[in-house]
């Protein structure tokens, strides 16, 4: 599974559920995972593990062309694809997800500090 495109699929299809997705911090695999400090504007409430889910595989099925490959310097050579997405609210979040062991693995779910 080389291509872009099915990568991105895959990643939101293992996204949707909860055995086949993580966020988990290790010192090979890095993540800033911080849906719980951003704002949902469709409920008002913090994002959790499974909203901050649904909002990535929104995106990647509505606009999967808003995500960027890049390699990974942790671990080294491994490609993650980012995306910065803006909430109704004017936040922007950034999103860097990946495919990993068979699993979506989200590395990055915070406010973002690139414009």
């Amino acid at each position: 599974m080389g291509d872009t495109t099915e990568i991105l699929k895959e990643i939101c299809r293992l996204g949707r559920s909860s055995t086949t997705r993580s966020n988990e911090f290790s010192s090979t695999a890095p993540c800033r995972w911080n849906p719980y400090a951003i704002e949902n504007p469709e409920t008002t409430f913090p994002f959790s593990d499974a909203s901050a889910w649904e909002l990535i595989c929104r995106t990647l099925d509505e606009t999967p062309e808003l995500f960027t490959e890049m390699k990974l310097d942790k671990p080294p050579g491994q490609i993650a694809y980012w995306t910065v997405v803006t909430l109704s609210t004017g936040v922007c979040v950034y999103i860097k997800v990946q495919l990993q062991r068979g699993k979506a693995h989200g590395r990055s779910f915070h406010i973002s500090t690139k414009e």
